[in-house]
């Protein structure tokens, strides 16, 4: 029980001031996301309830919540469990993500208005605190936030489903593969977050489709390098051999 009371932090619920339903959500998915439930680690109501102060109902709903994220497994009467992300679905969720997110920023950098880039910038300033104060789970949140605004930016709505839970698990590998010393609070040596997302918006105010795909790709590749080289270099290798004549 004193393990899942301290596991369960949900300090990153000080960004989303969400519902005590949600911050029970937050709570449980920044600790599959930073590893402190590990893959396939029972996810029992009862101390869950006890740990967040609410009622088993509520964390039942969050674990439906989580379950359509992907990132538990629910048995029914054998329980939840922590879900888990292999290497070869991280690779195929990458894949999609970058051909998403690509035509996404064409279509974005075509579409955007003044309102639009008061949003995007109020989210770097937002990314830039979550950095200042060293919280890796609300800066994910936000950076998915983000990408997730030029997604609605760009008119795919019924590839947004699709997008969300990609982006979510490219991250939770990616976390678990960091190199030796880095961590999703600590991010010693990746440009600042909020610097590459403002190089981003930069390319999409320019208006040039091309341009905007190609600043899309390469934020995308830097992030996963970074985290994950053996998961960049499976992405580079398979767009090659689909380039090869």
């Amino acid at each position: 029980m004193t393990q899942m009371f301290d596991i369960l932090d949900d300090g990153a619920s000080r960004y989303l001031r969400q519902s005590k339903g949600s911050a029970v959500y937050h709570a449980v998915k920044r600790a599959i996301l930073l590893r402190s439930l590990a893959a396939g680690q029972p996810l029992l109501e009862q101390q869950i309830a006890a740990a967040m102060g609410c009622s088993q109902g509520t964390v039942r709903e969050a674990l439906l919540r989580l379950q359509q994220d992907g990132l538990v497994t629910r048995r029914g009467y054998h329980g939840t469990v922590v879900s888990t992300t292999t290497a070869e679905e991280a690779a195929h969720m990458a894949r999609i993500r970058l051909a998403l997110e690509t035509e996404s920023a064409r279509r974005a950098a075509l579409a955007l208005t003044e309102r639009d880039v008061a949003a995007l910038e109020a989210l770097i300033a937002r990314i830039a605190q979550a950095e200042d104060d060293h919280d890796g789970y609300a800066l994910s949140e936000l950076d998915r936030e983000f990408h997730l605004t030029i997604f609605k930016i760009a008119g795919m709505p019924a590839l947004e489903p699709i997008l969300t839970r990609c982006a979510l698990h490219v991250h939770r590998y990616t976390f678990g593969n960091a190199p030796e010393g880095v961590t999703p609070d600590r991010r010693i040596g990746l440009p600042p977050s909020a610097e590459q997302h403002r190089t981003l918006l930069d390319a999409l105010i320019a208006g040039d489709p091309d341009e905007a795909a190609e600043a899309m790709r390469d934020h995308i590749e830097t992030v996963i390098g970074f985290w994950s080289p053996d998961l960049l270099d499976t992405l580079r290798h398979d767009d090659g051999a689909t380039r090869a004549p």
